[in-house]
């Protein structure tokens, strides 16, 4: 919880304390200033007593919308003038306009000092209204100073004055500022009173500005009395009020209050909207101050909503008004909820840097001691998340210390629970679950939910690591009950995972199945709506968890599903905006048993019983996809599973019949394997037979005899982890590569896959290839060289198929690809790609990129910008793994998704630089093309042409297995 005020002006003095959303006081509203009585006076000096009245006239306009600065400036010339014309009576008047402007500046102390002037001037000449007037002020600076009896003395000393010299407007403002003490001190029936008798006098009088602020306070009580309707009744009769005498700010300001009525009912799109409608109002007078206050209002009602980026998009919008206005205060607060919300959406990077501003701004001013110990916990967070966990722990148990001095207890308890997640991601357990506890005893009377939950949360984790099942099922039922209730659906989905990991380690796997799929449906979901990020923490462990129990369980449809979600959660991990489709949105099918388990109380999970014979999946969800593979025939759909003991392969055919086989290797024996694949057939003298048949043992041979059976002839594939550095094509069974045996489709996940057999257009090619210049690029702190090709590939498609089109070198940009490839149906790009694994770049699509003419270069990132439609892209100089540290491929992956995303059909690419010794399999693969043969069609004869050539050099799987084809080849 932030604290973010908004002061009142001394008229209204009433704070709002709101839980999760930002405190706030209300807007000030504005004294209405009298212009100081005529006095007689020489041509000369009447001159510049009616210059000193329009510099005065103009101070109160810039005052009342709330531009004190520039009021306090034009004051300042007209007590000069004053001064000269030894007026006495300007002179206070002007002093008591200035001891106003440093109270809306809450500069207390300058601004007794300037009334204490203005008020022995006022008493020294007898002026028994002006005595009233800045007794008021005066009152009001002790009343934010929270001394009330004083400020309720010179109020009522005020009020006696008034009402002895029968000054009714004098004496409704005493009334009004009588009522507003007393609202300060919580005595809200007694502040009605006052402020009635108050409007009364104002409605006698007339003075429009003055009812419409008492107006403005009674609504704030009945406000703060949870009486919603009559303050929104009040508010409106305010809001006519300030509109009808023009006063913008006065109007900017009830929209404000208005928007906070609705907040508190709920309704958060009407909040938002009188909320936007105060900033346009606000802003047309220049009170910026006071716009980005609101911003930061508007911005958490959309984190609350969901609405991330339009969150950030206030947050962002807020910042810039407080620094606009100067406000420190405000661009404090505006870093903090920034930093809490990049956070949130898990932007690390941009969290950690907001707080460092933030915890720089503190250290200068020295002057907020406990909002400096909130920023730091943020900070400690974002580092415990990005790994660094000793400065985490650092940070928090520094911040520690601040927040027991100043802080809320619920700020303390914020502390604990951070580190108890820092000494929890350290293996320091005990620790943690000491820290959880700590933080729960914090929170005695439990108003802050979240806090609660993430300490019930961190202590039920802590159990768990430490074996003591039952009682972390306890806990984390509690944090699971809260975050239900009050509809944090992200964070239970976190719940539902861990419990699900709980249940499998008490032997309940048909129990943890339910649990696991609940937390990825509500993952899916989420993830599914644009504004929604960072739902689960490691997701694509939940999701192994999953596919491993229903394998586990022979539940293999359903299984299935869960690989493919994994397949684009993996995606979305990586670009961090994918979103699935309708198909993903819906997760798994929870099955009627298990539904009746999530109608049950969730209390005592243990004791749950579930019906393991009423555990058949309901076939019809999974009768699309046997259609789609009914479409082609001889076609299994094949997806291995790389889990940490042990190698899992399903396999899917047209007819329903499912195949499962588990095999007994570990994941690093597979990557070890992988990795001495490629560093062999790297270059075109090494004998990859001996990794490439241990490959086939592990991946083809344990459903070598069912494809045999089923009479398979294409298998398409969708690769898992580091097998997407493996060509499938080149695995060996002792006598023949698998390509010789099967045609093989790369795919990223069936539900993003069109199955349709393609039209077989006569090729029309658009070629480009980069032939000169040596290309050194820094990519994060790593040094990249790519080669640039010859350019004969290119030459010997123009002789192979007709009317191609060549780009070379100057004439090949981005730009020119983008404005001729709609002219084309196949885009053959024979220039540098570079696809970087984590561990060579910084795991970001903005690593991997492809080379253009004049070191003109596209990351994968850019190409979301592409939109075409187009039968095929080749990329036949691409280059992955380039230093020999695999990541898990989805740099591979996201070069297929990005140009199928764009609108290609299909792409091939390489996995490896063959140079131009590629050319002979490409002119054979463009050559059966162009006979009517599918793109996977093709590309299994031109390799099987290579293996049997007479060429014995060109046999060598370096030429032949470095392409993949992705996407839909049939």
């Amino acid at each position: 919880m932030k604290n973010s005020y908004f002061y009142f002006s001394y008229l209204t003095v009433m704070a709002i304390t709101i839980s999760v959303i930002p405190k706030i006081v209300i807007i000030p509203n504005v004294l209405a200033q009298t212009p100081a009585p005529e006095v007689e006076s020489s041509p000369e000096s009447s001159a510049s007593k009616t210059e000193a009245d329009k510099l005065f006239e103009t101070g109160v306009e810039q005052f009342r919308r709330g531009a004190f600065d520039e009021a306090l400036e034009t004051y300042e010339q007209v007590l000069t003038i004053r001064k000269e014309l030894g007026d006495q009576t300007g002179i206070a008047q002007t002093l008591n306009n200035i001891g106003d402007v440093y109270i809306n500046q809450r500069e207390y102390s300058k601004a007794l000092d300037v009334l204490q002037k203005a008020l022995t001037i006022r008493r020294q000449i007898n002026e028994r209204s002006g005595v009233a007037e800045t007794l008021n002020l005066i009152g009001f600076v002790y009343q934010r100073q929270r001394e009330f009896s004083q400020a309720l003395n010179l109020h009522q000393e005020a009020l006696d004055i008034s009402e002895a010299i029968s000054d009714r407007q004098n004496e409704g403002e005493s009334l009004h500022n009588i009522g507003a003490v007393k609202a300060s001190q919580r005595q809200l029936d007694q502040a009605l009173k006052f402020y009635q008798e108050a409007l009364t006098i104002r409605e006698e009088v007339g003075d429009r500005r003055d009812l419409g602020r008492t107006l403005n306070n009674m609504g704030v009580v009945y406000f703060n009395q949870g009486n919603y309707d009559k303050a929104l009744e009040t508010y409106e009769k305010a809001l006519t009020v300030r509109r009808e005498i023009n006063d913008s700010a006065g109007v900017g300001r009830l929209l404000n209050n208005i928007g906070f009525v609705y907040r508190e009912k709920g309704e958060n799109s009407e909040a938002i909207k009188y909320f936007q409608q105060a900033v346009a109002m606000l802003e047309s007078v220049g009170d910026q101050k006071s716009v980005g206050r609101i911003y930061a209002f508007i911005g958490a009602l959309y984190q609350k909503e969901g609405e991330e980026s339009q969150a950030l998009t206030a947050y962002e919008k807020g910042l810039e008004a407080a620094k606009i206005a100067e406000d420190k205060t405000g661009q404090l607060e505006a870093l903090s909820y920034l930093g809490d919300a990049y956070y949130e959406i898990g932007e690390n990077d941009k969290a950690k840097s907001t707080y460092e501003a933030a915890l720089a701004f503190y250290e200068k001013e020295e002057e907020d001691r406990a909002a400096e110990g909130e920023a730091m916990i943020g900070l400690g967070k974002v580092y415990n998340r990005l790994g660094e966990n000793q400065k985490a722990k650092q940070i928090l148990l520094k911040s520690l210390p601040i927040n027991k001095k100043v802080g809320e207890k619920s700020v303390i308890a914020a502390n604990m629970n951070a580190l108890g997640e820092a000494y929890y991601s350290s293996g320091d357990y005990s620790i943690a679950l000491n820290y959880h506890k700590l933080a729960l005893d914090n929170l005695p009377d439990k108003e802050d939910k979240n806090a609660v939950a993430i300490a019930y949360q961190g202590i039920g984790d802590s159990l768990f690591q430490l074996k003591q099942y039952p009682q972390a099922l306890e806990n984390l039922e509690q944090a699971l009950a809260i975050y239900k209730e009050s509809e944090k659906t992200a964070k239970a989905g976190r719940i539902y995972g861990q419990l699900g990991t709980i249940l499998v380690a008490q032997e309940k796997p048909e129990l943890a199945v339910v649990f696991y799929k609940q937390a990825v449906n509500i993952h899916e979901t989420m993830r599914s709506q644009e504004s929604q990020k960072s739902l689960l923490e490691n997701p694509e462990t939940v999701y192994r968890n999953l596919a491993d129990l229903l394998l586990q369980q022979e539940r293999i449809f359903e299984a299935q599903q869960v690989l493919d979600l994994l397949k684009i959660q993996e995606l979305d991990n990586y670009f961090g905006n994918v979103k699935g489709n309708e198909i993903t949105a819906t997760g798994v099918k929870l099955l009627a048993a298990e539904e009746k388990i999530m109608t049950e109380d969730t209390k005592d999970i243990l004791n749950l019983e579930i019906d393991k014979n009423n555990l058949k999946p309901d076939l019809s969800q999974f009768k699309s996809l046997q259609e789609k593979l009914q479409k082609l025939p001889r076609t299994v759909l094949f997806y291995p599973l790389i889990l940490s003991d042990k190698l899992e392969l399903v396999l899917i055919t047209a007819n329903g019949e499912t195949i499962h086989e588990t095999v007994d290797v570990k994941a690093e024996e597979i990557e070890q394997a992988i990795a001495e694949f490629r560093g062999t057939i790297f270059t075109p003298v090494g004998d990859v037979k001996e990794s490439a048949e241990k490959l086939y043992g592990w991946l083809i041979k344990p459903i070598e005899d069912e494809l045999t059976k089923a009479n398979i002839n294409t298998i398409i594939y969708a690769p898992d982890k580091q097998l997407r550095y493996l060509p499938l094509a080149a695995l060996y069974d002792g006598e023949k590569w698998l390509v010789e045996k099967f045609s093989l489709n790369t795919i990223i996940a069936a539900s993003l896959t069109n199955f349709e057999t393609q039209q077989k257009n006569k090729p029309r090619v658009l070629a480009a290839a980069l032939t000169e210049g040596k290309y050194q690029l820094q990519i994060r702190t790593r040094q990249v060289q790519l080669r640039p090709t010859t350019g004969k590939l290119v030459e010997n498609l123009a002789e192979t198929i007709p009317g191609s089109r060549q780009l070379v070198n100057n004439e090949l940009s981005s730009q020119t690809i983008i404005n001729d490839f709609n002219d084309y149906n196949i885009l053959h790009l024979d220039i540098p790609v570079a696809l970087l694994t984590e561990k060579e770049g910084n795991g970001k699509p903005e690593d991997s990129l492809i080379l253009f003419g004049d070191s003109d270069r596209l990351s994968l990132r850019d190409i979301e910008n592409w939109s075409f439609e187009i039968d095929l892209v080749v990329l036949s100089a691409a280059e992955t793994n380039i230093s020999g540290q695999m990541g898990n491929g989805e740099e591979i992956v996201g070069l297929g998704y990005q140009m199928q995303n764009a609108g290609a059909e299909t792409i091939i690419a390489s996995l490896w630089r063959v140079n131009d010794d590629s050319d002979q399999l490409m002119n054979t693969f463009y050559t059966v093309l162009q006979e009517g043969k599918s793109k996977a069609e093709a590309l299994r004869a031109a390799q099987i042409n290579m293996i049997t050539g007479k060429d014995k050099e060109g046999n060598n799987p370096y030429y032949w297995a470095s392409f993949i084809l992705m996407g839909n080849g049939f």
